[in-house]
């Protein structure tokens, strides 16, 4: 093989591996790399789509914990309606993120037998106001980032 055959077939080769790796990479069956796209949120508050309605998470958690106690994280996939969740149509993953990282999270790896909520038991060691948000992957409609809620450590 001439060498510049051999440079032609090795820029193809990387080509169709890299394209392999995309497509792998935001398939169905990926649920925590969908993250990379888009991640859709609530846009008005006061007018909010079908889809806002039933997949923006809902955190619940209470207004102040003390610090290195364990205390309760609600969340609910859906903040005015709850994910239908059906067999074709489910939250596959929830994540808990406090002050912006990830802390936690659930996979659903089964649609329509598993619910769309969940409960993280969790503790904070640091005092003072703490932001709290949830993101859920729905298999159909993409990532969904909540409203962020605050508790305060004492």
């Amino acid at each position: 093989m001439e060498r510049r055959q051999f440079v032609k077939a090795s820029a193809a080769g990387a080509v169709i591996l890299l394209a392999g790796k995309a497509v792998q990479a935001s398939g169905p069956d990926n649920g925590p790399l969908r993250r990379m796209a888009k991640i859709n949120s609530l846009v008005n508050e006061d007018n909010p789509t079908v889809l806002e309605k039933k997949h923006v998470p809902l955190v619940t958690v209470p207004k102040s914990v003390v610090k290195g106690k364990w205390f309760q994280v609600r969340v609910k996939v859906g903040f005015m309606i709850e994910h239908p969740s059906k067999p074709a149509h489910w939250i596959d993953r929830v994540e808990l993120q406090v002050g912006g990282k990830k802390v936690a999270e659930i996979i659903n790896v089964a649609g329509g037998i598993t619910s769309p909520n969940a409960c993280f038991n969790i503790r904070l060691d640091k005092p003072g106001d703490v932001k709290l948000e949830a993101v859920a992957d729905c298999n159909i409609h993409g990532t969904w980032l909540s409203e962020p809620v605050y508790t305060r450590v004492t």
